[in-house]
């Protein structure tokens, strides 16, 4: 075309002669390869014409080009960027975000209101001081630098280590390589504290210096010891630090070597920390400094250890835990300071149960108030019995006995945390007096907002623990604890639901599953008021479709001065009198379920122990069930009524992030076709400002769209579900189609995905980039036939989408992961509808199934099928009729779709064995069926290798049967073993 245009134009002007034109067209780059041109300059100024013309149509065709938008393949995955950790500093003028790569090295770009956005490569968990003069930030090393030391061989604690930076808004900048951690105070202070390594000075020794003599000499004295039954001093495994204390606003650094902990007051004021040395005994010390005098003062030494420093928030306070034994079970002892310290409990302590002292895996920690020093203890601990047998003598078993409250594979997954349990005792500085909170019966203990008040709440649940294998509930004994007295008081028994202590600590409020109401309770009095908002109204889970009872919606929580308790129905937010003086009234004015509108609170400030706000406004979130749309309300605390829309639009929304002195707020936004970027604004979302543009190249390539859909099912019930469709979607044409389904899905009908590996499942963003049709619809169980059910759902889904005219009948594929899965396997042995399935981590055998282990947690896996997410409804000997009615593996021989399983040996939900029944199954029966083990990876694909060749494999698999794409090598002929880890069978085979 090109060429001709540029030929007419020559041909035309009469008055230019020429002898040759050649002109050759080639990959959009044209070139004059030979022009004879009479001398004149009209011929040049003609020329000159000539080579404009041919730029601009240049021009034109490379942008045309440029234009052309392409579909999305894996090798785009690793450049893809996500927004994280996005921060506000307290004043509002400044936004800090991560924009990090899936793979390589990100930036920390931060915002200002007046000033151009800097970037900090490699920059990350950024922090802005209280007092807005400075942020601080680590700085990982260079991705390829980790990547170079991980192939030279080198182990994790020789791997380059994070530096740490300060960024001044006055323009100064420090840089501290070798980072261990560092904190900011939260509150006030002008500061930053880093713990960092201590560098290691090089040694270089003349070996022709060496004193062999002396080596030896001491490596004799050893094995004497060892043989008289003297063990050698052990190496001293005690890491010590450099702590770097940077006051960036007055260019001052204090620097203290040989440092094991520190703390800083949430309020600036005080920094402690630990030193320890060790050149013939350990010997610890405490230092206390004052960010104002800069002055340091010691206020502890001694030999032995110091453990779990903790300062008060006013910096007045502080505590620790000391032990001067050197043996690896240490006593300690707990000590108190302010002005002088003081031993606040130890072995000897009369105020612990005898056999009791200090734990040192408990926290220790100081009430918001100051007023309570709370600390950990357990059984003292003792010397350990010589060890009489070598390892071969010894016998190895688990004992599982049958009224054990825990199977042993919990006991074995808490061992670790049982062995290191402690339970919550206080101490009060002003009459040095010890409660114990917790004890063997009640081992759980939740205290006051931050530790104030005078009550905490206990809970014990061991005595319900065996019924809970079967019953998906979490039955407790919940006791009032007066953490003056230690006294108990029983408030509810056998309890299954939310507990909550009120900010005044004069009511309890909590949900009754056998009336599915919510209660309060009058703690002084002892009087209980049921909360009934009339017949219309549930404040259970409408939606919950298990064989078991329903818990509550949720609640939002206490309002200021415990005036109500804010609960939720399915759409509106209730106000509860805890007094029981007024009825519960609908803070939406029932706005929601006219509208179909959910409704829910946005604590703003975690600060305080209420859910108000200082504008005498509650913000919430809101979702139209309708046509899912999202967005932003606001209602007046105490004024009940219609919710004020500030913000709604067909977007997703995250909660907002809000400065902490004034009402700039941060959030992002989302939908299938926006990736979810940075945003600004103030509390009424007025004139909000996009902060960010994470991803521009995602309008380099196709990007498919997405509608809701819905059809009728057997029943006669309408069914909904999405629909994704390729870019340039034309209704004439024939697609084939991909089948995903859990549960429902419809609620997500703006969920943006990036483009990235797989974990388990496709992907509509790249499916559809790639000419695929995606449908997922939403299912609805009956109890007892989840696999019928789906059935329903999915089957008459799928035909209403080829009923539309642009669905190819004979290239449609289906997915499904974990319940998902389980349902896909179970479909195939109904339908031949289906060319192609992939079943990732199937449950393919309900009654082996039923009496599995969930081993990431260790749980039998009964409670799931008797009233969870299987949906049986009864145990395996009350309904054995049912587990093999919805088992895939005993219709196997039905089965004509071939089959690709995902089933991987460190699953901690599904036993992988349930995998290898299906597939072995469809190997007898000669059926097509290939089975993929990502060795150790989890339930959900974590390894970043194993998510990109699923990745590969899957949709290889599904472009071969559904595209008629080339066969994969891997397919074909597998991989054998003796091959593994050498080839990967990508290949096609021709």
């Amino acid at each position: 075309m090109l060429q001709r245009i540029i030929a007419k134009f020559l041909y035309r002007q009469n008055d230019f002669p020429f002898n040759l034109l050649n002109i050759s067209y080639n990959s959009d780059i044209c070139v004059l390869q030979q022009i004879h041109i009479q001398n004149t300059e009209q011929m040049k100024l003609k020329l000159i014409v000539l080579f404009l013309l041919t730029g601009f149509l240049l021009f034109g065709l490379i942008q045309a080009k440029a234009q052309e938008r392409i579909p999305l393949n894996p090798g785009v995955y690793d450049d893809w960027k996500s927004i994280e950790r996005a921060q506000i500093s307290s004043n509002g003028n400044f936004v800090s975000y991560e924009v990090n790569p899936q793979s390589g090295d990100g930036i920390l770009v931060i915002s200002g209101n007046q000033n151009p956005s800097d970037t900090i490569y490699r920059g990350y968990e950024s922090v802005f001081s209280s007092d807005n003069s400075f942020f601080a930030y680590k700085i990982k090393p260079f991705h390829q630098t980790i990547r170079k030391a991980k192939l030279d061989g080198k182990k994790k604690d020789e791997l380059p280590k994070d530096s740490m930076g300060i960024s001044a808004f006055n323009g100064r900048t420090y840089r501290f390589a070798e980072l261990k951690s560092f904190t900011i105070p939260a509150k006030s202070g002008n500061f930053v504290a880093a713990l960092l390594e201590t560098p290691k000075p090089s040694k270089e020794i003349d070996s022709s210096a060496v004193d062999t003599t002396r080596i030896e000499k001491k490596a004799e004295n050893n094995e004497k010891k060892i043989k008289n039954g003297v063990k050698p001093k052990k190496k001293d495994k005690t890491e010590t630090y450099t702590l770097k204390l940077v006051f960036p606003s007055d260019s001052l650094i204090f620097s203290r070597d040989s440092i094991t902990d520190y703390t800083i007051s949430e309020k600036g004021k005080t920094i402690a920390w630990s030193s320890y040395s060790n050149d013939s005994l350990p010997v610890s010390s405490v230092y206390l400094f004052e960010t104002v005098s800069k002055q340091t003062n010691e206020i502890f030494k001694s030999e032995g250890y110091i453990r779990n420093l903790s300062i008060d928030s006013d910096g007045n306070q502080l505590a620790f835990m000391h032990s001067s034994d050197t043996a690896d079970a240490k006593r300690f002892k707990l000590i108190y300071y302010k002005d002088k310290l003081i031993t606040a409990a130890d072995t000897a302590s009369e105020k612990l149960p005898e056999g009791y002292s200090p734990g040192e895996n408990g926290k220790v920690w100081f009430s918001m108030d100051g007023s309570k020093l709370y600390f950990g203890i357990a059984p003292t601990p003792r010397p350990e019995p010589k060890d009489t047998l070598t390892e071969d003598e010894k016998a190895k078993v688990d004992l599982w006995h049958w009224q054990d409250p825990q199977l042993q594979p919990q006991q074995l997954k808490q061992l670790e945390k049982e062995k290191k349990r402690t339970y919550l005792t206080v101490f009060f500085p002003a009459n040095q007096k010890i409660i114990r909170l917790a004890d063997e019966l009640v081992n759980s203990v939740t205290t006051g907002f931050k530790g104030n008040g005078r009550y905490a709440l206990g809970f014990s649940e061991d005595q319900y623990m065996i019924e809970t294998s079967w019953k998906d509930a979490n039955y407790r004994d919940v006791d009032l604890i007066d953490t003056e007295t230690g006294e108990r008081k029983r408030l509810l028994t056998k309890h299954d639901g939310p507990v909550s202590l009120s900010t005044t600590q004069k009511y309890l409020a909590w949900y009754n599953k056998n009336d599915s109401l919510w209660y309060t309770m009058d703690l002084k009095t002892q009087r209980t008021i049921s909360h009934f908002a009339g017949k219309e109204i549930a404040f259970y889970d409408e939606e919950h479709d298990v064989p078991s009872t329903p818990g509550p919606v949720g609640y939002a929580g206490w309002t200021q001065h415990d005036r109500q308790f804010v609960v939720y129905d399915r759409f509106d937010l209730w106000g509860l009198d805890p007094s029981g003086k007024q009825k519960p009234v609908s803070l939406t004015a029932n706005t929601g379920r006219s509208k179909s509108i959910k409704y829910r609170n946005i604590r703003l400030n975690a600060d305080v122990d209420h859910i108000s706000n200082e504008n005498g406004k509650l913000l919430m979130s809101s979702f139209n069930e309708t046509n899912k749309d999202a967005g932003f309300s606001a209602i007046e605390e105490n004024s009940p009524g219609q919710p004020i829309p500030l913000l709604t639009d067909s977007f997703k929304y995250t909660t907002p992030i809000k400065a902490r002195d004034c009402d700039s707020i941060i959030w992002t936004r989302s939908n299938f076709k926006t990736f979810s970027d940075l945003w600004l604004s103030n509390l009424e979302f007025v004139s909000p400002k996009k902060l960010s543009n994470a991803n521009p190249q995602q309008n380099q390539y196709l990007w498919g769209s997405v509608e809701l859909v819905t059809w009728k099912k057997p029943d006669g019930k309408t069914a909904e579900g999405l629909l994704y469709k390729p870019e340039n979607f034309d209704p004439e044409k024939s697609y084939p189609m991909l089948v995903y389904f859990y549960e429902k899905y419809t609620d997500q009908l703006h969920q943006h995905y990036v483009p990235k590996p797989s974990r388990s499942i496709i992907s509509p963003t790249y499916c559809s980039s790639n000419g695929y049709l995606v449908f997922i619809p939403d299912i609805s169980y009956r109890d007892g036939y989840p696999g019928q059910s789906a059935y329903e759902a999915i089957i008459s889904g799928t035909e209403a989408m080829i009923a539309k005219g642009f669905v190819d009948k004979n290239r449609i594929g289906i997915q499904g992961q974990s319940w998902g899965g389980y349902q896909t396997a179970w479909l195939v042995t109904r339908t031949n509808l289906f060319k192609a399935a992939m079943a990732g981590a199937p449950v393919s055998n309900m009654t082996s199934a039923y009496g599995g282990i969930r081993w990431e947690s260790g749980m039998v896996r009964q409670f799931q099928y008797e009233e969870g997410q299987s949906r049986i409804g009864a145990n395996l000997w009350e309904r054995p009729d049912l587990y093999i009615e919805n088992s895939p593996i005993f219709k196997a021989d039905k089965i004509e779709t071939p089959l690709l399983i995902m089933s991987n040996d460190g699953d901690g939900a599904v036993p992988w064995y349930q995998g290898i029944e299906l597939f072995t199954a469809l190997r007898r029966l000669g059926k097509p069926a290939w089975l993929l083990n990502y060795n150790g990876d989890e339930h959900n694909l974590a390894r970043r290798a194993n998510m990109k060749d699923l990745d590969i494999r899957m949709m290889q698999f599904f472009d071969h049967y559904l595209k008629g794409a080339q066969t994969p090598e891997w397919m074909v002929g597998g991989i054998k073993a003796i091959d593994k880890g050498k080839k990967n069978g990508f290949e096609l085979v021709k």
